[in-house]
C-alpha cells in the first residue's frame, strides 16, 4: 500500500513552479482548495483492507448510506460474464459505490476506470484503468486504451461481470436536471462486441450547488473541485437501482452504434424515480 494516496512530491515534480519558497506555499494551497488532504486522510483511515473490504470501510467511514433496489437481479448471475452500464452523477463515488454493490454479489467485478481513481491500489483488485475516449494524438494514450479494452473484453471471456460508465466524465449540469452525455461510441462498441447480457444500473444522486454552478462557468473549474465531492457526502442516502437485464438478443435489434447507445443510455434513466 501507498504511505499517501497523492504524495506531495509527485504534485511537485509536475511542474516547476511548485519548488521554493513560493513553490511549497502554492502546494499547499493546491492541496487545500484541490481537497487534497482531505482524500489522502479517507486512503489513510481504511488503507488497511484491500478490495470490498476496503470500499464499504472507506464508505462506512464517510457516514455514506447505500441503498440498492431490485438487487435481487444480479442473483441471476452468479457465475458468467455480463457488463453493468451506469450514469455517472458524482465522480469518483460512483465508482466505489458500484463496486460496493455488485461486488458484493460478484467478487470477481472490475470496473473500467480512468486513471485518476486507478491510483487506488487497495482496489486494484477491482480496476481495469483505461483512457478509452483517448483520440488517438499521443501514442502512450492510444496503447493505454487499446491495452485497457482488450484487458475489458479477456475479463468478460473468462467469465466475469465488467462495470462500465459510458459516458467516459461526470454528468453534464443542465438548469432543472444532471444528465450524462451522449454515450461514447468506443464503449458502446465494447458492448456490441462483448456479446453478453447487460445490466441497466443507475445511481441516484448529486454533486453540492457549488460543484454544479462551477459547471456553468467552466468544466476546468468544476474538476479542480471534484474531490471536494467525494468528501462532502456524510450523512447522505445514495441509491442504486438495478434494471432488467438486456439480453444479446435484444442488443442485436440495435445495428447502429449511436442507437444502441441511445437506448442504454435511455434504460439507465428509466430507473430514475421522480420526485
Amino acid at each position: 500500500m501507498k504511505d499517501k494516496l497523492i504524495p506531495r512530491d509527485a504534485v511537485r515534480n509536475l511542474h516547476p513552479i511548485f519548488r521554493g519558497c513560493f513553490g511549497d506555499a502554492l502546494l499547499n494551497f493546491v492541496f487545500k482548495f484541490g481537497g487534497l488532504d482531505k482524500v489522502n486522510a479517507i486512503y489513510d483511515g481504511s488503507k488497511q483492507y484491500t478490495g470490498l473490504e476496503f470500499v464499504n470501510d472507506m464508505l462506512d467511514k464517510l457516514g455514506i448510506i447505500r441503498k440498492f433496489d431490485n438487487y435481487e437481479v444480479l442473483d441471476q448471475f452468479k457465475e458468467g460474464p455480463f457488463i453493468t452500464v451506469s450514469n455517472h452523477p458524482i465522480g469518483h463515488i460512483d465508482g466505489i459505490i458500484a463496486i460496493s454493490a455488485v461486488a458484493g454479489k460478484r467478487r470477481d467485478y472490475k470496473m473500467m476506470v480512468n486513471w485518476m481513481l486507478n491510483q487506488i491500489d487497495t482496489m486494484e483488485e477491482h480496476f481495469i484503468g483505461v483512457n478509452p475516449y483517448a483520440k488517438g494524438n499521443k501514442m502512450a494514450d492510444l496503447k493505454s486504451s487499446v491495452a485497457g479494452v482488450k484487458q475489458c473484453l479477456e475479463h468478460l471471456k473468462n467469465g466475469h461481470p465488467l462495470g462500465l460508465f459510458p459516458a467516459g466524465g461526470v454528468s453534464t449540469n443542465h438548469l432543472t436536471r444532471t444528465e450524462d452525455r451522449e454515450w461514447q461510441p468506443t464503449v458502446v462498441r465494447l458492448i456490441q462486441k462483448a456479446k453478453v447480457p447487460v445490466i441497466p444500473m443507475y445511481i441516484d444522486g448529486k454533486n453540492s450547488w457549488i460543484y454544479r454552478t462551477l459547471g456553468f462557468i467552466s468544466w476546468k473549474i468544476r474538476t479542480v473541485r471534484l474531490l471536494h465531492e467525494t468528501t462532502n457526502k456524510r450523512g447522505q442516502t445514495i441509491t442504486v437501482r438495478f434494471g432488467k437485464s438486456i439480453s444479446v438478443e435484444e442488443q442485436s435489434k440495435y445495428k447502429d452504434v449511436k442507437e444502441l447507445g441511445e437506448f442504454l443510455k435511455s434504460q439507465t434513466y428509466a430507473l430514475k424515480k421522480k420526485k
